[in-house]
């Protein structure tokens, strides 16, 4: 299977695509809300209950990024386990047609 370096290229780059957009839009998420958390923050009064939805909105956006990331990396193992046995089947192949 020839265009099996082509693929694991393609794979590798969509990959890195996903694992670098995906840190760079929780950065993003994470730092606009800051801001207004930050404001909410110092009111008295609403202090306290801004500091606990601050924290489990942070919690909730890295976990959802790090879902993301894991998903990525586990259809990539999948895909590189369907190239070897590809190419493995196509060696065996070869090897009956010649």
């Amino acid at each position: 299977m020839k265009d099996a370096k082509r693929w694991r290229g393609l794979v590798a780059l969509v990959r890195d695509t996903i694992e670098h957009t995906s840190r760079a839009v929780e950065r993003v998420h994470l730092d606009t809300a800051e801001r207004p958390f930050a404001i909410l923050e110092k009111i008295p009064g609403v202090a306290q209950p801004t500091h606990i939805v601050h924290v489990v909105h942070d919690a909730t956006v890295s976990g959802v990024h790090q879902i993301v990331r894991a998903v990525s990396r586990g259809v990539v193992t999948t895909v590189d386990l369907a190239l070897r046995v590809a190419e493995q089947q196509a060696d065996k192949d070869a090897d009956h047609g010649s």
